[in-house]
């Protein structure tokens, strides 16, 4: 799936991964790998960038057109590289790999080319897993798109329009990470749990739901919902106002039916570009009337996806959620994704032309659909964008009207919520004598239940017999 609004990082913040990757790395052995390659003497390192990620690095080669050529190799995790941590690594370069190669074999995208890599975690040398491709010509329009005028940008929509259908258009069995296989012991190409790519530090909702393959997006969708929900109950011990959060969850939870279209994946699942943003596009011609994509890179964390999440506009077309309501680019963006939706329909008619237009439909309502996935994979995005996904869904109120959403939430606490909402309460109320026995510092404010449960057990003699924290520990307790 595609992370939440983009994978790129504010370059002016420095990770403190950066340095002991960069000292870590045989720069002058992953060096020697290009120009043996190359059949060159000698190379120079040239620009450095650090991403989310990765560290990139321009090699030039000695060669008479002085040839250049991308390096990247992945962070190393501030407390090591661990056996483990490389595998996870190498199995992130080996699907991205698969994915550039997969995409230059089966459609006409232009990607950067795969002249070499190395899973494992010495890296023949190099002291790390990494890549050498090819550099792609053109600058990121991220650079560019701000200050183009409209009928550039209908040019690059229209070219974009063309790259994402000619991704809808593959489409594998399940959901999850493309590999390459070696088409005997394993299918030349196939499809591995999402958990193959994820890094292993990651405790997110998203690594908890991804050890095994999906067939379906309510299944999917469904899973992840009811992790989140199962980390609402069991985090934030007493906190008073974990019975909305909770709702809330569950309100997200039950728009699953009615916001994925099933039927939109009965040939499969189309393959997602992990970051399908602009830094990651790179154009030539930029000052001319037909500026033209040279290059989609960065393929990291790519997934086969339900159509109903593929269907989703690029985020260089999509305000961005801290904008105030007057941001000048909030009526230009309604003019881009207006023209997206048009060359959609044009493109996909073209294609098949008995076919319906079901992208393009998917695309003109994907709104809810948008709202949902930022909510339920960010927290920071979930505090912007929930109060517009429940105004999508229940229409906007007047101001002098009484706030729908209390008397909606309160309905689900007083009915189908109500034995939940009242676990809540009386794990508040707990707290608050624990708390005052003895003592925030060591009943902190942050606590899981089992959590709270092994401070009340160590500390049992101190409280009375028939109070609210041993009533609570003989009722809920696991000892």
């Amino acid at each position: 799936m595609p992370s939440p609004m983009s994978g790129s990082v504010d370059e002016d913040v420095v990770d403190p991964r950066l340095e002991p990757t960069v000292n870590a790395v045989n720069w002058d052995a992953l060096s020697a790998i290009a120009c043996d390659i190359y059949r060159v003497e000698s190379a120079t390192w040239g620009q450095q960038f650090n991403g989310g990620y990765n560290v990139v690095r321009f090699l030039r080669l000695g060669d008479e057109n002085g040839t250049e050529i991308v390096a990247r190799v992945p962070y190393r995790p501030e407390d090591g590289m661990t056996g483990e941590r490389a595998e996870a690594l190498g199995r992130r370069i080996a699907s991205e790999v698969a994915t550039m190669e997969y995409v230059a074999e089966q459609a006409n995208i232009p990607v950067p080319r795969v002249i070499a890599h190395n899973i494992e975690k010495d890296g023949d040398g190099v002291d790390s897993p990494y890549i050498l491709m090819s550099k792609m010509d053109g600058a990121p329009l991220s650079s560019l798109w701000d200050d183009m005028e409209d009928k550039k940008r209908e040019v690059i929509l229209r070219q974009v329009v063309d790259i994402l259908l000619q991704l809808s258009s593959v489409r594998f069995d399940s959901i999850g990470a493309l590999f390459k296989g070696d088409g005997i012991t394993k299918p030349a190409w196939y499809i591995e749990p999402q958990l193959s790519v994820l890094d292993i530090d990651d405790f997110s909702v998203l690594r908890a739901i991804s050890g095994r393959l999906y067939n379906n997006a309510l299944d999917y969708w469904t899973s992840y919902a009811n992790v989140n929900l199962e980390r609402i109950d069991k985090e934030d011990f007493g906190h008073v106002n974990k019975s909305y959060g909770y709702v809330m969850a569950w309100f997200l939870r039950s728009l699953i039916p009615t916001l994925f279209d099933t039927s939109l994946d009965t040939k499969g699942f189309s393959l997602s570009p992990g970051d399908f943003h602009s830094q990651n596009i790179m154009v030539t011609h930029a000052d001319t009337s037909s500026p033209r994509i040279t290059a989609v890179i960065d393929w990291e964390f790519t997934s086969t996806d339900p159509t109903s999440t593929f269907a989703q506009y690029p985020l260089f077309i999509v305000d961005h959620p801290y904008w105030n309501d007057d941001h000048p680019l909030k009526p230009r963006n309604l003019q881009d994704q207006a023209t997206f939706n048009r060359l959609m329909r044009e493109a996909e008619s073209k294609s098949n032309p008995e076919g319906g237009l079901p992208l393009s439909q998917a695309y003109e309502t994907c709104y809810g659909v948008y709202l949902f996935q930022q909510c339920m994979s960010d927290p920071a995005m979930f505090d912007v964008l929930y109060q517009p996904l429940f105004q999508h869904i229940f229409g906007e109120q007047d101001e002098d009207e009484e706030d729908f959403s209390v008397t909606y939430y309160r309905a689900l606490m007083n009915g189908i919520l109500k034995k939940k909402t009242d676990q809540f309460e009386k794990e508040a109320a707990v707290k608050q004598e624990a708390v005052k026995i003895l003592g925030d510092e060591v009943v902190t404010f942050e606590l899981t239940r089992s959590g709270f449960e092994d401070i009340v057990l160590e500390h049992r003699n101190k409280f009375e017999p028939q109070g609210e924290v041993m009533e609570w520990l003989t009722l809920y307790g696991k000892n």
